[in-house]
């Protein structure tokens, strides 16, 4: 392993935005890991892990610490003699291509999450989730290594339970510098049924047509694939994090204040009872931010949830522009919003 110093940070995330790392380094093995860790230790300097930096917006100034780029790989899966197979995935794989392989192997529980850029590392701290599926539910445990105690650096493995996983959270984003991911651990259903209840995937059957019950992981996939490609970005043409926003969560007392205002307004019941509403609409439909640009800045001229950037944007831009639309949101419905994507500036 090799550490490097004032290595431009941009082109390691998909916003392609940020200043110079003072030091970064690639690790590709646990022992790599150990050692980047008690270097930035030794030099009393904060660090950061990241992995395909899909959700990391770096200041313009850059980061003064220690950026371990995670690349660590390795797969695994194993026929435990029931309905399951357990399969070990380390943290620095590509998501993407890891569900393309579930699938072909007939394994059921991330098929919906297809299409998601960056690294297996980062889905259980994201808790990543997207058309009626959460990556929380299919994750047996997440081996981690624990930074906590000053000079004894262990790697232990967390349940699901210890994940602490809720909507788009878990106990690594409470905590960022503990606990790093270094593999996890997933139980996917050999004879699952597919979910296509989700709007979007259930109106993408319906139009064409077929029938649930011949509908297969493959067909879920390449619908996700499409939906996704029709309503987001090209990765390669623009600088984004994919939804810059969570979608709030309010109580069902405020969803039905904000229905007599606006009736249009669909809302999406939570376990306890509160109701999730979808941000995109308000972005569109009330605050009319949608395709809106302001220098190298806007949204996305077909997902008002998604922000993306111009060739040569500044951080600033992005937190100036998303801070506008904190406000409008706020200003309209009285509902503070918070952003998925990590500001990074240190």
């Amino acid at each position: 392993m090799k550490i490097q110093e004032n290595i431009p940070i941009a082109p390691y995330t998909t916003f392609r935005i940020g200043g110079p790392a003072r030091f970064f380094c690639i690790v590709k093995s646990e022992d790599d890991l150990l050692q980047a860790i008690r270097f930035a230790r030794e030099n009393t300097l904060p660090y950061l892990v990241i992995g395909g930096g899909s959700n990391l917006l770096f200041s313009d100034e850059g980061y003064h610490g220690l950026v371990i780029k995670n690349e660590i790989m390795g797969k695994t899966f194993t026929d435990d003699g029931t309905l399951y197979s357990v399969v070990d995935v380390s943290a620095g794989e590509d998501w993407e291509e890891f569900v393309a392989e579930t699938v072909e192997r007939d394994l059921f529980g991330i098929e919906n999450l297809s299409a998601i850029p960056g690294k297996v590392g980062a889905a259980p701290v994201q808790n990543i989730g997207a058309y009626g599926t959460e990556v929380g539910k299919v994750i047996e445990s997440v081996r981690v290594l624990d930074t906590s105690h000053a000079n004894d650096l262990k790697f232990i493995d967390l349940s699901f339970v210890d994940c602490k996983f809720s909507y788009r959270d878990s106990i690594f984003k409470h905590d960022k510098s503990r606990y790093i991911v270094t593999r996890v651990r997933f139980r996917l259903c050999k004879q699952g049924e597919v979910n296509i209840e989700y709007k979007d995937v259930k109106k993408y059957f319906a139009d064409k047509g077929i029938e649930k019950s011949v509908i297969g992981l493959k067909d879920v996939r390449a619908a996700v694939i499409e939906i996704r490609k029709n309503k987001l970005p090209d990765w390669t043409k623009w600088g984004t994090a994919g939804s810059f926003f969570k979608n709030p969560i309010i109580s069902s007392a405020e969803f039905e204040s904000l229905k007599v205002k606006f009736p249009d307004l669909n809302g999406f019941i939570e376990i306890d009872g509160r109701i999730k509403i979808p941000l995109s609409y308000v972005l569109d439909k009330i605050c009319n931010k949608k395709g809106l640009f302001k220098g190298n800045v806007g949204t996305y001229d077909k997902q008002a949830l998604v922000v993306v950037t111009k060739l040569g944007a500044t951080a600033k831009e992005v937190v100036d522009f998303t801070r506008e639309l904190i406000d409008c949101v706020y200003e309209n419905i009285g509902v503070k919003i918070e952003a998925e994507v990590e500001w990074v500036a240190v």
